[in-house]
């Protein structure tokens, strides 16, 4: 008798705590937050962690011409005083709504949000982030497994030829992606040209003025953005968001946006750790959020309007150049391995001018569940940190063919047979504007049109 009242009593005790335990579940947890974080995404996220070597029966490799998107990098100036200013008055409403019993963050979320302070100083604006430099050193190698032929871990400027803009991110992405291919005490010999704040291929945007005026700095290139955030599943999304964190009257899309970017940079500058603002979202609500920054890039920097992606000649045409250069036989040496180091912008009009990821719908403010999360155009998979695009050239049985890789993986080019294999010739004529009419100045309105 006693030992059956012991044994009541302990069911009891438990279907009395058992609600508690429950409401205390820790809804994050269970979020896939991570895959949706637009072009703060870590290159984690994204990498083919197959480096096997790559070989084609009958096919003798001659160069690779490859641009990459820097790795992660610290916020402007702008978002990190808003880190240092307007996220520290949040965590002390959220928390004080907790102590009300208001809002729906477990006990392991709140205390993580009462122990965060921003680690980030305005002196690191835009600087490249440790794991940026992580993300440059193992893609190096991975390259370097795959292509070991053209991709020796001895230097030699004759074999190389790397390039980066003038800023501090694309240079250290550059230089550590020297320490992958060949150590650290040779990558301090590499050597680089002098760097071009406005360089013509790897910039080319920031010379055509006809773009910047009709589009960059267009407020109508916003405007479908705008619309998506003024809509009913931001609506929802805000309510949503000021729910979870107690507030009894609705989140400001300027708070609930800060509180998505640092979520953002705080998952990709460590790989170990993971932001508590990011337990202020749903799945469902970081999709609406991603889906805000798709419309911004889709037309600023995408197919929205045709300039966009018409400028971005330049670079196909570098690598054309490159390529044909094997088709003249004793022609003037060139270096196997091409390697440039750039910015978002160039990724995202370059892949656009390729004709890649284009959706068959514009995508639009009113058409987020329709595009849903199987669109083609998603910053977060295809201009993610470290995003890189790679062309490798194949000498097979007298002809040249071409693998083209985007985040390391084969792509099939508009024209292409399916074949990961393109023949060069096919290249040539997909691209023909591209190399042969690529006149930048008249594209971007800088000189008058001739008769």
């Amino acid at each position: 008798m006693e030992q059956s009242c012991r044994w009541m009593l302990i069911l009891f005790m438990c279907l009395i705590t058992l609600p508690a335990l429950l409401s205390e579940k820790c809804f994050s947890r269970s979020q896939k937050t991570h895959l949706h974080l637009a072009t703060k995404t870590p290159y984690r996220y994204i990498t083919n962690k197959n480096d096997s070597v790559v070989h084609y029966p009958g096919c003798n490799i001659l160069q690779v011409w490859m641009i990459v998107r820097h790795g992660t990098r610290y916020p402007s100036s702008k978002i990190i005083r808003k880190m240092r200013e307007r996220l520290p008055l949040l965590r002390d409403l959220v928390v004080q709504n907790h102590k009300l019993k208001r809002g729906k963050l477990c006990k392991e979320e709140i205390a993580a949000l009462q122990a965060w302070s921003p680690h980030v100083e305005e002196a690191d604006e835009k600087r490249l982030a440790h794991e940026g430099e992580d993300e440059m050193i193992q893609l190096a190698e991975r390259f370097q497994n795959r292509f070991p032929q053209i991709l020796p871990d001895i230097y030699t400027n004759s074999t190389f030829k790397f390039r980066h803009t003038a800023t501090q991110r694309t240079a250290e992405s550059a230089r550590h992606f020297t320490v992958g291919l060949f150590g650290r005490r040779v990558s301090r010999y590499v050597w680089f040209p002098e760097a071009i704040y406005r360089d013509p291929v790897l910039r080319f945007y920031k010379l055509c003025q006809k773009w910047r005026l009709e589009v960059d700095k267009n407020p109508h290139s916003l405007s479908e953005r705008m619309k998506f955030e003024e809509g009913p599943e931001m609506s929802a999304a805000l309510k949503d968001i000021s729910f979870r964190l107690g507030f009894s009257e609705t989140i400001s899309i300027g708070d609930a946006v800060i509180l998505y970017i640092t979520c953002s940079f705080e998952i990709a500058w460590d790989h170990r750790a993971h932001s508590p603002w990011c337990a202020a979202f749903s799945e469902s609500n970081m999709k609406v959020f991603e889906y805000t920054e798709d419309l911004e890039y889709y037309w600023i920097d995408g197919y929205g309007y045709n300039i966009t992606y018409r400028q971005a000649c330049p670079p196909v045409k570098d690598m054309m150049q490159h390529f044909l250069a094997e088709e003249v036989p004793g022609g003037e040496p060139r270096a196997q391995a091409v390697v440039y180091f750039t910015h978002s912008g160039t990724i995202l009009k370059l892949l656009a001018h390729l004709g890649l990821y284009k959706d068959e719908n514009v995508l639009l403010h009113t058409n987020f569940n329709t595009m849903g999360s199987y669109r083609k155009w998603r910053v977060s998979q295809i201009d993610s940190f470290g995003s890189n695009l790679a062309f490798v050239l194949f000498r097979c049985n007298k002809q040249l063919k071409v693998l083209t890789l985007h985040q390391e993986r084969p792509v099939t080019l508009p024209g292409c047979p399916e074949a990961e294999l393109c023949p060069l010739n096919v290249l040539k004529e997909q691209y023909k504007e591209s190399l042969n009419g690529c006149n930048f100045e008249h594209i971007c309105g800088l000189l008058p049109k001739t008769a």
